[in-house]
C-alpha cells in the first residue's frame, strides 16, 4: 500500500516538473502560419508577443528559455530571409515544423 502512495507522489511530481514553466501551456497549443510546402512557421518576436514579454525582457535568457521549450515541443529553429513590404532585405529568426508531424531534418 505504501508503495502505491509513493508512486502517486512521484507521478504528481513528474507532472508538475513537466508543466513547471508557465510559457509551456501557451506554447503547446500554438499553430504557425502554414506555407504551400506544408511547413508551419512562427517568428520569435511573434512568440514573445503572444507570451506578453516586453522588449526589455527579450534578452538572451528569455531566448534560451524559449528555445528549450520550442525544441521540446517539436519545433526547429530557422532563419528566413526575404523582402519587407518596403522592399528592404530582412532576416527573421523563428521556428518551423512539419504540419504532418514529420522531421524537417
Amino acid at each position: 500500500m505504501v508503495a502505491f502512495v509513493e508512486q502517486l507522489k512521484r507521478g504528481r511530481e513528474a507532472v508538475r516538473a513537466r508543466n513547471a514553466d508557465p510559457w509551456r501551456l501557451r506554447l503547446e497549443g500554438l499553430r504557425g502560419k502554414l506555407g504551400d510546402d506544408g511547413i508551419e512557421r512562427l517568428g520569435t518576436q511573434t512568440l514573445f508577443d503572444i507570451l506578453e514579454v516586453g522588449q526589455r525582457g527579450r534578452g538572451a535568457g528569455a531566448c534560451r528559455r524559449l528555445a528549450k521549450l520550442m525544441r521540446e515541443l517539436g519545433w526547429h529553429p530557422i532563419k528566413a530571409r526575404g523582402l519587407t513590404p518596403t522592399g528592404l532585405r530582412d532576416q527573421i529568426r523563428g521556428w518551423a515544423r512539419d504540419s504532418k508531424g514529420l522531421s524537417l531534418f
